[in-house]
Protein backbone atom coordinates (compact mmCIF):
# COMPACT_ATOMS: atom_id res chain seq x y z
CA UNK A 1 0.00 0.00 0.00
CA UNK A 2 1.41 3.32 -1.06
CA UNK A 3 1.54 6.19 1.65
CA UNK A 4 -1.40 8.91 1.48
CA UNK A 5 1.10 11.64 1.92
CA UNK A 6 0.94 13.47 -1.06
CA UNK A 7 4.82 14.82 -2.66
CA UNK A 8 4.95 18.52 -2.85
CA UNK A 9 8.11 21.04 -3.84
CA UNK A 10 7.44 23.60 -2.47
CA UNK A 11 7.89 26.91 -4.09
CA UNK A 12 8.54 30.29 -1.87
CA UNK A 13 7.53 32.89 -4.22
CA UNK A 14 4.01 31.50 -4.22
CA UNK A 15 4.10 30.93 -0.83
CA UNK A 16 4.69 34.91 -0.38
CA UNK A 17 1.47 35.72 -2.92
CA UNK A 18 -0.43 33.44 -0.65
CA UNK A 19 0.39 34.50 2.94
CA UNK A 20 -0.51 38.24 1.65
CA UNK A 21 -3.90 36.67 0.17
CA UNK A 22 -4.13 34.52 3.95
CA UNK A 23 -3.82 38.14 5.47
CA UNK A 24 -6.29 40.07 3.27
CA UNK A 25 -8.46 36.57 4.52
CA UNK A 26 -7.72 37.44 8.17
CA UNK A 27 -8.42 41.38 7.52
CA UNK A 28 -11.80 40.72 5.58
CA UNK A 29 -13.09 37.78 8.23
CA UNK A 30 -12.77 39.06 12.20
CA UNK A 31 -14.47 35.61 13.09
CA UNK A 32 -14.85 32.82 10.52
CA UNK A 33 -15.58 28.94 11.04
CA UNK A 34 -13.08 25.87 10.97
CA UNK A 35 -14.76 24.72 7.82
CA UNK A 36 -14.19 28.48 6.06
CA UNK A 37 -10.21 29.07 7.04
CA UNK A 38 -9.31 25.66 6.40
CA UNK A 39 -10.79 25.99 2.81
CA UNK A 40 -8.79 28.80 2.46
CA UNK A 41 -5.75 27.18 3.74
CA UNK A 42 -6.26 23.91 1.27
CA UNK A 43 -6.16 26.35 -1.62
CA UNK A 44 -2.83 27.63 -0.62
CA UNK A 45 -0.66 24.48 -0.26
CA UNK A 46 2.40 26.20 -0.50
CA UNK A 47 2.12 28.78 1.93
CA UNK A 48 0.64 25.72 4.74
CA UNK A 49 3.17 23.62 4.20
CA UNK A 50 5.92 26.21 5.52
CA UNK A 51 4.17 24.60 9.09
CA UNK A 52 6.49 21.71 8.17
CA UNK A 53 9.87 24.29 9.63
CA UNK A 54 7.87 23.95 13.22
CA UNK A 55 9.74 20.85 13.97
CA UNK A 56 13.58 21.38 14.04
CA UNK A 57 15.34 20.15 10.82
CA UNK A 58 12.91 20.18 8.20
CA UNK A 59 13.43 23.54 6.45
CA UNK A 60 11.48 22.54 3.36
CA UNK A 61 8.74 19.87 3.64
CA UNK A 62 8.46 17.67 1.08
CA UNK A 63 4.67 15.48 2.14
CA UNK A 64 1.75 16.51 2.94
CA UNK A 65 -2.01 15.84 3.62
CA UNK A 66 -5.15 17.46 4.66
CA UNK A 67 -7.77 14.97 6.57
CA UNK A 68 -5.36 12.69 7.06
CA UNK A 69 -6.84 9.60 8.13
CA UNK A 70 -5.74 6.40 9.32
CA UNK A 71 -7.10 3.13 10.97
CA UNK A 72 -10.11 4.07 11.21
CA UNK A 73 -10.36 5.91 13.66
CA UNK A 74 -7.28 8.68 13.93
CA UNK A 75 -7.50 11.77 12.08
CA UNK A 76 -5.49 14.81 11.59
CA UNK A 77 -6.59 18.01 9.81
CA UNK A 78 -3.44 18.64 8.52
CA UNK A 79 0.27 16.29 8.32
CA UNK A 80 3.39 18.02 6.97
CA UNK A 81 6.84 17.26 7.05
CA UNK A 82 10.29 15.62 5.20
CA UNK A 83 10.35 11.88 4.05
CA UNK A 84 14.31 11.91 3.97
CA UNK A 85 14.49 12.62 7.86
CA UNK A 86 10.84 11.27 8.88
CA UNK A 87 10.15 14.15 10.95
CA UNK A 88 6.26 15.35 10.24
CA UNK A 89 3.99 18.01 12.11
CA UNK A 90 0.38 17.37 12.87
CA UNK A 91 -1.44 20.13 12.67
CA UNK A 92 -5.67 20.63 14.34
CA UNK A 93 -7.25 23.77 12.92
CA UNK A 94 -10.41 24.73 14.99
CA UNK A 95 -12.27 28.10 14.11
CA UNK A 96 -11.51 31.83 14.80
CA UNK A 97 -14.74 32.54 17.07
CA UNK A 98 -14.96 34.65 19.97
CA UNK A 99 -15.16 31.87 22.50
CA UNK A 100 -12.83 29.31 20.33
CA UNK A 101 -10.45 30.38 23.05
CA UNK A 102 -12.01 31.06 26.41
CA UNK A 103 -15.36 30.25 27.28
CA UNK A 104 -18.62 31.06 27.47
CA UNK A 105 -18.14 30.10 30.87
CA UNK A 106 -15.46 30.73 33.54
CA UNK A 107 -15.33 32.51 36.83
CA UNK A 108 -15.88 36.16 37.74
CA UNK A 109 -12.39 36.85 36.84
CA UNK A 110 -11.03 34.24 34.10
CA UNK A 111 -12.96 32.79 31.53
CA UNK A 112 -12.37 28.35 30.89
CA UNK A 113 -10.17 27.15 28.76
CA UNK A 114 -12.83 26.53 25.78
CA UNK A 115 -14.29 23.26 24.53
CA UNK A 116 -12.73 23.78 20.78
CA UNK A 117 -8.88 24.22 22.02
CA UNK A 118 -8.90 20.96 24.32
CA UNK A 119 -10.75 19.13 21.74
CA UNK A 120 -7.03 20.42 19.16
CA UNK A 121 -5.41 18.87 22.30
CA UNK A 122 -7.31 16.11 22.73
CA UNK A 123 -6.78 15.38 18.89
CA UNK A 124 -2.83 15.55 19.20
CA UNK A 125 -2.62 13.48 22.54
CA UNK A 126 -4.30 11.09 20.53
CA UNK A 127 -1.85 10.75 17.58
CA UNK A 128 1.21 11.28 20.44
CA UNK A 129 -0.19 8.13 21.22
CA UNK A 130 -0.67 6.19 18.25
CA UNK A 131 2.47 7.04 17.09
CA UNK A 132 4.06 6.00 20.40
CA UNK A 133 1.93 2.34 20.82
CA UNK A 134 2.06 1.76 17.58
CA UNK A 135 5.16 2.80 15.51
CA UNK A 136 6.03 -0.47 13.92
CA UNK A 137 2.60 -1.13 13.29
CA UNK A 138 2.65 -1.57 9.29
CA UNK A 139 -0.92 0.00 8.86
CA UNK A 140 0.61 3.28 9.71
CA UNK A 141 3.93 2.90 8.14
CA UNK A 142 2.26 2.26 4.89
CA UNK A 143 0.62 5.24 5.73
CA UNK A 144 3.04 7.60 5.89
CA UNK A 145 5.25 5.37 3.66
CA UNK A 146 8.13 5.61 6.43
CA UNK A 147 8.22 4.95 10.14
CA UNK A 148 7.94 8.29 11.81
CA UNK A 149 11.32 9.11 13.48
CA UNK A 150 9.88 12.12 15.46
CA UNK A 151 6.87 14.58 15.14
CA UNK A 152 5.80 17.78 16.43
CA UNK A 153 2.35 18.60 17.11
CA UNK A 154 0.20 22.03 17.37
CA UNK A 155 -3.27 23.26 17.51
CA UNK A 156 -3.87 26.55 15.73
CA UNK A 157 -7.07 28.20 16.90
CA UNK A 158 -8.98 31.73 17.77
CA UNK A 159 -7.77 35.24 17.20
CA UNK A 160 -5.52 37.21 19.25
CA UNK A 161 -8.60 40.25 19.31
CA UNK A 162 -10.60 38.10 21.56
CA UNK A 163 -8.22 37.78 24.56
CA UNK A 164 -7.86 39.98 27.11
CA UNK A 165 -4.33 40.75 28.57
CA UNK A 166 -4.60 38.20 31.08
CA UNK A 167 -5.84 35.45 28.85
CA UNK A 168 -2.97 36.35 26.58
CA UNK A 169 -0.51 35.77 28.83
CA UNK A 170 -2.53 32.68 29.62
CA UNK A 171 -2.15 31.54 26.35
CA UNK A 172 1.32 31.92 25.80
CA UNK A 173 2.76 30.59 28.73
CA UNK A 174 0.39 27.23 27.75
CA UNK A 175 1.85 27.46 23.73
CA UNK A 176 5.35 27.58 25.39
CA UNK A 177 5.15 24.93 28.55
CA UNK A 178 2.74 22.21 27.51
CA UNK A 179 4.22 19.59 25.10
CA UNK A 180 2.13 16.75 23.27
CA UNK A 181 4.59 13.77 23.75
CA UNK A 182 7.93 13.62 21.45
CA UNK A 183 8.12 17.24 20.16
CA UNK A 184 10.65 19.17 19.16
CA UNK A 185 8.33 22.36 18.25
CA UNK A 186 8.44 25.60 19.90
CA UNK A 187 5.06 25.76 20.29
CA UNK A 188 2.10 23.40 20.68
CA UNK A 189 -0.91 26.24 20.24
CA UNK A 190 -0.81 29.58 18.07
CA UNK A 191 -4.25 31.53 17.25
CA UNK A 192 -4.58 32.37 13.59
CA UNK A 193 -3.06 35.48 14.09
CA UNK A 194 0.30 34.08 15.50
CA UNK A 195 0.05 31.78 12.32
CA UNK A 196 0.34 34.74 10.00
CA UNK A 197 3.47 36.04 11.49
CA UNK A 198 4.67 32.93 11.69
CA UNK A 199 3.99 32.51 8.25
CA UNK A 200 5.53 36.05 7.43
CA UNK A 201 8.67 35.59 9.41
CA UNK A 202 9.29 32.12 7.69
CA UNK A 203 9.53 33.81 4.63
CA UNK A 204 11.03 37.03 5.38
CA UNK A 205 14.12 34.03 6.86
CA UNK A 206 13.72 32.33 3.58
CA UNK A 207 14.61 35.68 1.37
CA UNK A 208 17.07 36.87 3.76
CA UNK A 209 19.40 33.21 3.08
CA UNK A 210 18.53 33.60 -0.81
CA UNK A 211 20.25 37.71 -0.50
Amino acid sequence: MPSILQPIRLDFAKAEKECAEFRRFLDKNATFKERAVVAHLKKASSLTCLLGSLIAGVPRADVYKFEFAVLGAFRADFVVGDSTSRRLVFVEFEGGEPNSLFGPTGTAQMRDWSKSLEHGFGQLIDWAWALKDGATNPLLQNAFGFEVASFASVVICGRDSFMDVTERRRFDWRAANVAVGQTTSTSTCLTYDGLLAYFESTIAAVKSLGS
